[in-house]
């Protein structure tokens, strides 16, 4: 392809591909330093050592092959668009943001609209997961699954506040946003609540169409910042508004209204923080077109969320594998499973080099929620795990728990412990196929734990 293909320019310089890290750099590529790096011009002179073919850049440097342009977080979008001959154009793209529950409104949608998703478990295409470095991955990998999901009417992708905090998104258009929830999260990166909210309304800012939580206390700034919006919640005057529910613990029921008619669903997924899930992708299906008849038959259907409250396995007592490594998310999680049972052990760790300020607090709600709380390592990195267990521990004069560094260990000994009817509680990893020890992933899965010691039983 020539560069006069994808900027404004009449030069007849050829490239190959197109690479925004000079590391990944060959000959004859296109180099674009963006992300949000500083000193972008050590980076330019890195590419241009390695033979690329030319640079793309908003900053200046003395250069025949480096061509400059004003805005590159606008220029990059119709790079790229150019460069995959606009993969979207007739292909809606969706974006879930929010604290909690990003993976489980994006796979709900997945299976609802049977298109694609881009998010925290992965590309899922065709039923088949490809794995992604981020929750939401830079613009060069996402317009690579954009090309791969341009046969299909929808895309939904999550869209995490780092994204935008990094830059890594540029001003990427969206059609339809959805807002979860927000809550005190991610403080180390963003420093302030302030700044976290603000990355978080980038998206909207970005998108013609808002799906906001009406009963989250955020609704009227999100709201100001939508183009377009609608509502859903318990709240009066929402577009859909949940009237009354029944949570047991393999299934729920929902009765809502909208547009003055009431409506009855069922669905295979547990907990409260899931009918505000289930809401939000009812009304953005309602938003882009589809006939309530065809939603409700297809919620029938949705599939459990891998690594969401999976019940991977239910005889003598129960396993149970969930995500929550957030404070809301681990208290919403604890306090579901206590209503029908109390005989709870807790496997759980906090990841190392990041969220110290949550680790006293998830200490201290498992500790009151379970019978017993095996506290173990999570994605350590260069932190000594020993030491973040102590953190999450603190003063706490509650003694129901034992410590086992080991993850595997900790879970056989979850195993070992359990009595009849009672529930294991696997937190923290979810479906991660990874342990982070130092700066290296070492092969590591609480499925295929589990999985090993249910064959042994």
């Amino acid at each position: 392809m020539y560069l006069k293909d994808v900027i404004n320019t009449t030069s007849k310089i050829k490239f190959k591909e197109i690479k925004l890290n000079s590391k990944d750099v060959n000959k004859n590529d296109l180099f674009i330093p963006f992300g949000g790096i500083k000193n972008r011009n050590i980076y330019i002179k890195d590419a241009l050592f390695k033979k690329c073919s030319c640079v793309v850049t908003d900053e200046k440097y003395s250069s025949k092959k480096v061509f400059y342009v004003s805005n590159l977080e606008k220029e990059i979008i119709l790079i790229f668009n150019k460069y995959y001959q606009y993969p979207l154009k007739n292909t809606k793209l969706i974006g879930v943001t929010g604290t909690d529950g990003k993976t489980t409104i994006a796979s709900i949608l997945s299976d609802l609209l049977k298109c694609p998703s881009i998010g925290t478990n992965g590309f899922k295409l065709e039923n088949k997961y490809y794995p992604l470095p981020n929750t939401t991955p830079s613009i060069d990998i996402l317009y690579s699954c954009f090309n791969k999901s341009r046969n299909y009417k929808e895309v939904v992708m999550e869209v995490s506040s780092e994204a935008y905090l990094t830059k890594r998104i540029g001003d990427l258009p969206f059609d339809l946003a959805i807002l979860t929830d927000i809550s005190k999260d991610h403080l180390d990166k963003h420093k302030s609540l302030k700044n976290y909210i603000e990355s978080k309304l980038e998206l909207f800012k970005h998108s013609k169409v808002a799906i906001l939580n009406k009963d989250s206390k955020y609704y009227d700034l999100f709201k100001e910042n939508s183009q377009k919006y609608f509502s859903y919640g318990f709240s009066k005057n929402s577009d859909l508004r949940i009237l009354k529910y029944k949570l047991l613990f393999s299934n729920s029921i929902i009765v809502f209204k909208y547009k003055n008619k009431k409506y009855k669903v069922e669905y295979p997924l547990v907990g409260l923080f899931n009918v505000y899930n289930i809401s939000s992708c009812i009304l953005t299906m309602l938003a882009l077109g589809y006939s309530i008849d065809i939603i409700l038959e297809r919620i029938k259907n949705i599939k459990q969320v891998k690594g969401r409250m999976d019940l991977v396995y239910n005889e003598n007592f129960k396993v149970l594998i969930d995500y929550a490594h957030t404070t809301n998310a681990t208290l919403n999680v604890l306090k579901f499973i206590k209503k029908y049972n109390k005989n709870i052990i807790t496997v759980v760790g906090c990841a190392g080099d990041r969220y110290k300020e949550k680790r006293n607090e998830i200490g201290r709600m498992v500790l009151k929620y379970s019978k017993l709380v095996i506290f173990t390592m999570d994605d350590p990195r260069f932190e000594d795990p020993e030491m973040i267990i102590k953190e999450m521990i603190g003063s706490s004069k509650n003694k129901n728990y034992e410590i086992i560094i080991d993850r595997k260990k900790a879970i056989e000994e979850s195993f070992s412990k359990i009595k009849k009817n009672g529930i294991i509680l696997i937190l923290g990893k979810g479906c991660d196929n990874y342990m982070a020890l130092l700066d290296k992933k070492v092969d590591y899965s609480d499925y295929d734990t589990v999985f090993d010691l249910i064959k042994k039983l």
